[in-house]
């Protein structure tokens, strides 16, 4: 249980923050391409890796010096260039939204731990005045253990350790 007196976060996003957060990935939603895989084709398409990425550069620049003669004109360089230029701004874009994803997620860990060890710190108050006989304990403290019921071989009234 953490410390009651220690609050990492003491903070909400207000209704302008919360707009403006969720209007900026709806935007990049809206400005990404079309496109979508099913499980199967995200088993079988190939992933660029640091060699097949040097390789691709590397085929882009034989094309561009030695193509126009050799390679068959509907291997048209230009596609593989806007193939592999889209792969490496999903590839900063993803490196962002990973960040941003990461910080969501510890945020959203830090305030959870928070709230829920509050919420059993007020629920032991209530069993405490409760069991010292405080007028209304009683009920509130029932309604509260509720929470707690059926939890596989603990007392009904113990708490659990979390």
């Amino acid at each position: 249980m953490s410390n009651l007196t220690e609050n990492r976060i003491n903070r909400i996003l207000d209704e302008t923050a919360m707009t403006n957060a969720l209007a900026a990935i709806s935007n990049l939603e809206t400005e990404l391409p079309e496109g979508s895989l099913d499980d199967a084709q995200r088993d079988s398409f190939r992933a660029i890796n640091v060699q097949n990425k040097v390789f691709t550069e590397d085929v882009m620049i034989e094309m561009e010096n030695n193509g126009a003669t050799i390679l068959p004109p509907y291997l048209n360089v230009a596609l593989l260039k806007n193939d592999f230029y889209l792969f490496e701004q999903l590839d900063i874009l993803e490196s962002r939204m990973g960040n941003a994803v990461r910080k969501i997620t510890d945020l959203k860990r830090i305030a959870g731990h928070e709230a829920y060890s509050f919420a059993l710190s007020v629920y032991k108050s209530y069993d405490a005045a409760n069991q010292a006989g405080i007028p209304g304990a009683k009920e509130s403290y029932e309604r509260l253990s509720e929470r707690f019921n059926g939890q596989g071989g603990r007392n009904q009234e113990e708490l659990p350790n979390q």
